[in-house]
């Protein structure tokens, strides 16, 4: 079965991608699987015969094999072995405001406000959904160095509730890779005028916890003509080091972090 989605997030997972986006004919959600255990997809998997891989927001055509729904992914498909089609880059403010019309609007993300979900709290009362757009309030970004790894997260807040969920889209963290550890304003790093989407995915299990991911980050450039929109911009130079300090003092304590 041909299907043609709008691409609404390209996130790491386990050494490959999860990619996911929504159909233009009835604007459902559908995660690809790949043929790897955990679903994660390979580079000759999700390259488009284009030659590049997908984007957000192009719309791509992918021929689906089957439907693998489980209690924390009901959005699965098992991909065919065929190239994946280009259609559009990007989608066509048409598309986009079916799509930002669609966004989520229910007070918590993915049943509630922690960064993570039990597994058995799943297989007690299966998700209708695991996949979620949502339009954040306040975002930060938060770089630190943890276990000798870099750790990048999103802080935000939605209908005045604060989340704090890890951050898998390869192309944000490309980016961040020039700013020292520390928090960030979005503004610092996009124009305030910009519209910004965050894809929220819910993981595989680990370790007993289904975990609430920011896999897609989506940026539309208000300022600019809608050819150019969507496309995340390139950071600022990184503040001063006091002006970082500063921050985490100040998102401490208005997010109440330790």
């Amino acid at each position: 079965m041909r299907k043609t989605i709008v691409c609404l997030a390209n996130s790491y997972k386990h050494g490959g991608r999860c990619i996911a986006g929504v159909s233009i004919d009835d604007g459902a959600w559908i995660r690809l699987r790949g043929k790897a255990l955990d679903g994660a997809l390979c580079a000759c998997e999700y390259a488009l015969d284009d030659g590049s891989e997908p984007r957000l927001l192009d719309v791509i055509e992918v021929e689906l094999h089957y439907a693998v729904p489980s209690d924390a992914h009901p959005e699965d498909w098992q991909i065919a072995p065929t190239q994946w089609h280009l259609v559009e880059r990007p989608a066509s403010p048409a598309r986009m405001q079916m799509i930002t019309a669609a966004a989520d609007k229910v007070p918590t993300v993915l049943r509630g406000y922690r960064d993570r979900m039990a597994v058995g709290e799943v297989d007690a009362k299966p998700l209708l959904s695991s996949l979620v757009l949502v339009c954040p309030d306040q975002l930060h970004w938060w770089i630190r160095e943890d276990g000798g790894k870099r750790r990048h997260r999103a802080l935000f807040q939605r209908h005045h509730v604060t989340y704090d969920f890890a951050l898998t889209d390869p192309l944000w963290i490309e980016q961040f890779k020039p700013l020292p550890a520390g928090i960030y304003p979005h503004s610092d790093i996009v124009d305030s005028s910009d519209e910004t989407w965050l894809t929220i995915s819910l993981s595989e299990p680990y370790f007993g916890f289904h975990y609430k991911l920011v896999a897609g980050v989506i940026v539309r450039i208000k300022a600019e003509p809608p050819s150019s929109r969507s496309k995340p911009c390139e950071p600022k130079p990184p503040v001063n080091p006091s002006k970082s300090s500063s921050s985490f003092r100040y998102i401490k304590n208005k997010f109440g972090f330790r």
